[in-house]
């Protein structure tokens, strides 16, 4: 067994395969919440809403106080992939949607919609 196969991927339980963070579709649309929505990529996925980025604004910075994805979707990876292959590749996902991909400049001046 090699150190990669091509299981080494996250999948959506539609069957979506999510090879990088920046597939993911981040949606801003609870502004009152502060909340940023996980999206899967498939525009016709049954579940989705995959998970969520809730944060809160001190000094006029944004910080992030809790990041995580859904049971049902980290549930149906560690099926797949086993918890510790999973649970490791999920977490480097939430990291780089928090630290790259979420704009936090458009969330910071209001924009609402696709972040």
């Amino acid at each position: 067994m090699g150190s990669s196969n091509n299981q080494d991927y996250i999948q959506c339980v539609c069957g979506r395969v999510i090879k990088d963070p920046s597939e993911y579709k981040l949606l801003y649309l609870r502004k009152e919440d502060n909340e940023i929505d996980i999206l899967c990529p498939n525009d016709t996925c049954y579940l989705r809403e995959l998970g969520y980025i809730k944060f809160e604004v001190i000094d006029n910075k944004p910080r992030v106080v809790k990041a995580s994805f859904y049971t049902p979707f980290v549930t149906w990876n560690v099926a797949r992939l086993g918890k510790e292959k999973a649970m490791s590749i999920l977490k480097n996902h939430l990291r780089a949607l928090v630290k790259i991909h979420v704009h936090w400049d458009k969330i910071m001046a209001g924009a609402e919609g696709t972040v």
